[in-house]
């Protein structure tokens, strides 16, 4: 009988903790962290917006094994969502609902099991001396009682944030760095003297999602069509007259060398590029890792007081059909300088 009425005891006193814990916890929990990097916005900035590499330095994941992440639209724009099922972390998804281009991010949250929630999700980007500030925030309403669920969760979510922006920093600065460093690719940049030049081409504004099969379709049509006139083709090349990160679409053109006073036929242009002053890397590695050259040219433009002139260039050295080591791709970026 004592037994039973000490139960009794600790069960009301329980209770009663539980009904005090319930009114008295809020019902919004804002929870916010930030850290400086050392890379400019434009690197940060594509370390956060596109899923794959969120899911690479957030800590969700490597806290379930087992979780198995999709992407769907097109990553890193507006109404992308990013989802994920697993034993532990359950199921849910983050979409993107603004993006205003190295400013900021805003998200919805939604947790689906082992309960239904939504929630705001932010990031803050500021720029300044090469260096980037990130805030990254959280904004959620808990009806009671599940309100003092949250109130345990506020201290774990913090710890995560934290963690999380860390791995961003380290991510984002061996991206800056680039290959030559532990994990990135030589991005020292040279100058040089381009000579003119004549290119075949075919131009158009393309969706940054469709440029590897305009690539695909246009090179090899253009390669042929060459080969056809007796022409001597020469590496081939993309050549970029704007880069509009807002719409995600690009001025470019797929384009191959040819000799002076070519002519190709309907369907091609003949573009002549004159011989100019150039700043240029010669980047070996994977195509999605590009960003690192180009963000090292245009740094060195800046600080030598000078300006780009359209357009801006990948010339594709290696043919990755024959080479299948993929840090073994030569591309040289060039940007043209006045």
């Amino acid at each position: 009988m004592k037994v039973l009425k000490a139960l009794a005891w600790i069960v009301g006193i329980l209770l009663l903790v539980l009904i005090i814990l319930i009114f008295a916890a809020p019902t919004q929990m804002h929870v916010e962290r930030s850290v400086e990097i050392n890379a400019p916005a434009s690197v940060v900035w594509n370390d956060i917006v596109r899923f794959e590499k969120f899911n690479q330095w957030n800590t969700w994941k490597t806290m379930d094994s087992t979780a198995e992440y999709t992407v769907t639209g097109d990553d890193g724009t507006v109404g992308a969502v990013s989802s994920w099922k697993g034993e532990k972390i359950g199921e849910g998804k983050l979409q993107h609902l603004s993006l205003d281009p190295y400013k900021s991010v805003q998200q919805k949250l939604t947790f689906i099991s082992p309960f239904r929630s939504e929630s705001d999700v932010y990031f803050q980007l500021s720029e300044a001396a090469g260096k980037t500030r990130v805030v990254w925030g959280f904004d959620a309403h808990y009806d009671r009682p599940q309100n003092v669920m949250a109130l345990f969760m506020k201290g774990a979510l913090e710890e995560d944030f934290a963690k999380g922006l860390s791995n961003l920093k380290s991510m984002a600065e061996a991206d800056k760095n680039g290959p030559g460093t532990p994990n990135g690719i030589n991005v020292t940049v040279r100058e040089m003297d381009y000579p003119a030049t004549t290119y075949a081409a075919v131009r158009k504004t393309v969706p940054f999602k469709g440029i590897s099969d305009y690539y695909r379709t246009n090179l090899e049509r253009i390669y042929k069509a060459a080969t056809t006139a007796k022409l001597q083709p020469g590496v081939p090349c993309g050549l970029f007259y704007t880069w509009d990160e807002r719409k995600r679409e690009t001025d470019m053109a797929a384009a191959i060398p040819v000799p002076e006073g070519s002519i190709l036929g309907p369907g091609f242009e003949i573009i002549t590029l004159p011989a100019a002053r150039a700043a240029y890397v010669d980047y070996y590695g994977p195509y999605d890792k590009i960003a690192n050259a180009h963000v090292a040219i245009q740094q060195f433009i800046e600080k030598k007081g000078k300006k780009v002139i359209p357009p801006t260039m990948e010339m594709y050295v290696t043919d990755p059909g024959k080479e299948k080591d993929s840090s073994k791709w030569l591309t040289k970026v060039i940007y043209f300088m006045q």
